[in-house]
């Protein structure tokens, strides 16, 4: 078996977390195009290269159109044929060739989608969440899972990763947007509003560095004190004794 046999041959048997994970990068764009929405995993340094790896460094998110087009080659390499076929379109340089202004922001789209997929918290976050999810046979099922989670992650003020851990955990995740309910001698409740009020608690919570969650615990807690300090208790009628009456009185 060659070198570049055994690096083809697991090739797109990745787990079903890097593929959520690469997709919604780019707010689940191509990023070649930047238009389309992003379909596969295409290796930016391509497996005939002697720097190609299949493994989740190496992948950015890229629609079929694009991930055909660039075929073996690097994005460098086919960035610069696109711009000579633009300059000597005669030539043919490349078979097919994005617009001029979509090929000249391939470089720095790439550098960005990198960055923000090799981020630790938001890595750990995908892994922690899809890590023991069982991966879809067919590709069209793993595209169900991706929209799944793009709807999830729309529902969040901003994203979940960046919201500080309620504790520490190997395993799980302890953000507070999203598993806050995870803390020690916390439950999870849930409450009704209407759209503009669930809107605004959003922006409040966002303003405070707080889940929705937290901000209602915090703005319950007075109430709740206020109300256990106007209890009725044995020995003072208007409230306000120590000691509590039992639950049987």
């Amino acid at each position: 078996m060659t070198k570049q046999d055994a690096l083809s041959r697991d090739r797109g048997n990745q787990p079903l977390w890097v593929w959520i994970m690469v997709l919604t990068a780019h707010a689940g764009r191509c990023v070649y195009c930047d238009e389309r929405q992003s379909e596969t995993l295409e290796h930016e340094a391509p497996l005939a290269s002697e720097a190609g790896r299949d493994i989740w460094w190496n992948l950015v998110p890229a629609c079929d159109r694009c991930n055909g087009w660039k075929h073996k080659k690097s994005a460098s390499e086919w960035a610069f044929d696109m711009k000579m076929h633009h300059a000597h379109p005669k030539v043919g340089f490349a078979r097919h060739a994005l617009p001029l202004q979509a090929v000249e922001g391939i470089k720095e789209r790439i550098a960005q989608v990198q960055r923000e997929i090799q981020g630790a918290a938001r890595r750990t976050w995908f892994e922690r969440h899809y890590g023991d999810v069982k991966t879809p046979r067919l590709r069209f099922e793993k595209h169900e899972e991706v929209e799944r989670c793009r709807k999830k992650l729309q529902g969040y003020s901003y994203p979940p990763w960046e919201s500080t851990e309620a504790g520490q955990s190997e395993t799980t995740c302890m953000r507070i947007l999203c598993c806050g309910y995870h803390q020690k001698d916390s439950t999870l409740e849930f409450v009704t509003l209407p759209k503009a009020d669930r809107r605004d608690l959003e922006r409040m919570a966002y303003a405070r560095g707080l889940c929705t969650g937290d901000l209602i615990g915090a703005l319950l807690k007075p109430a709740l004190d206020e109300w256990r300090q106007s209890r009725p208790t044995e020995g003072n009628p208007q409230g306000g004794a120590k000691l509590p009456l039992s639950p049987q009185s």
